[in-house]
């Protein structure tokens, strides 16, 4: 009785540990450096919308293009950028009033004061942009938004600001949360499956050495 034990208890202690490290370590870890990543894309991906912006401002500079023609050129253009695995993840404009100057799924919202508008938690978000940019030129801001395109379903999501000084613009993208939550959902299942197969194995392997 003695002899099983010993080859079945450091086996089981093993696997506890191994299973423990994988879900209370391993994973939690994964998930930061996810959200650290798209934390990164999305500042990059607003910064290289800020660029775009620029180089219309600076055809109005030379004189090539009117105030009026460099903006609503530079509205149109930013408008059309997607990027996601769905290319339905977007930017948008509001200016430091606050109001809307372009956002793809919210038409309705341009050309209005947002000063007053609150997610479903009462935030005031694009209060919060405008303070964001004032206070240090860029910065991120989580709140509760529509998902994509569809109106009806609110989600948390976290968007990286950055203000356009000589327009007094501020551009933005963002993620949503459940996007990173999905993904990790997906690799539980498998690093579940891996662990299943291990405890199989494990157990097949102790069964034929006893």
């Amino acid at each position: 009785k003695t002899a099983p034990m010993g080859i079945v208890l450091p086996a089981v202690l093993t696997l506890i540990l191994f299973v423990i490290t994988i879900f209370n370590y391993i994973i939690p870890v994964i998930e930061t450096n996810l959200m650290d990543r798209k934390r990164e894309m999305i500042r990059e991906l607003t910064t290289t919308a800020v660029s775009a912006i620029e180089a219309f401002a600076a055809k109005h500079a030379s004189g090539e293009l009117s105030l009026a023609q460099a903006q609503q050129e530079a509205i149109a253009h930013l408008r059309q950028w997607r990027y996601g695995g769905d290319a339905k993840d977007y930017f948008w404009i509001n200016d430091t009033h606050p109001r809307i100057i372009m956002h793809p799924y919210r038409a309705d919202l341009e050309g209005q004061d947002i000063s007053d508008y609150t997610d479903p938690n009462g935030k005031h978000l694009f209060i919060e942009f405008v303070e964001v940019v004032k206070r240090q030129g860029a910065g991120y801001v989580d709140y509760q938004w529509q998902w994509q395109d569809e109106a009806d379903k609110i989600v948390p999501k976290i968007s990286y600001v950055m203000g356009f000084a000589p327009w007094n613009w501020i551009i933005g993208t963002g993620i949503y949360v459940e996007d990173v939550r999905q993904e990790i959902a997906a690799l539980t299942r498998k690093l579940t499956y891996v662990c299943l197969a291990i405890t199989g194995l494990l157990i097949g392997l102790t069964a034929f050495i006893i």
